[in-house]
């Protein structure tokens, strides 16, 4: 099973992530998780993060569709969520 190494935050604050980090712990959305484990390329996190909140945040997606994503995904990491 691969082990990613969760970064910390407080040093990815450093980067451009910053915003985004701040914006989510505001939000409590994503996780910060997230951010602790995508962080590894950040380039990629900034990317993911743009397309999650677009997606979930611009009301573009019906709210019970992102309730059967969540829920769809709780259940792929066997969340309690």
């Amino acid at each position: 099973m691969p082990n990613v190494t969760m970064l910390d935050l407080d040093e990815l604050k450093q980067t451009k992530l910053r915003p985004y980090i701040e914006r989510s712990l505001e939000l409590r959305a994503p996780d910060p998780g997230f951010h602790a484990m995508m962080g590894h390329n950040v380039d990629l996190a900034e990317t993911t993060y743009l397309a999650w909140t677009g997606v979930f945040n611009s009301g573009d997606l019906d709210h019970a569709l992102k309730e059967v994503i969540r829920v769809n995904l709780s259940r792929a990491a066997n969340c309690n969520y």
